[in-house]
């Protein structure tokens, strides 16, 4: 299986950069969420669409960015 519609894009949240990496293996989109500096991960998940994904990681991140 190869990666699809691979896409990154920077966000702010809580006034902390991350960069939200999807991507597509086979039927599943991936999300994978880490800050900017240093580059930690922060989230990850996986759903059927590319918005359900995105939308699962973001929960996860304001859950756990604490200003």
């Amino acid at each position: 299986m190869k990666t699809e519609n691979f896409k990154e894009e920077i966000a702010e949240v809580k006034g902390v950069l991350v960069r939200v990496t999807t991507y597509k293996i086979g039927e599943n989109f991936y999300c994978h969420v880490y800050n900017v500096d240093p580059g930690a991960t922060i989230a990850r998940s996986t759903a059927a669409t590319r918005e359900k994904a995105v939308e699962e990681a973001m929960l996860k991140v304001t859950q756990r960015i604490r200003v």
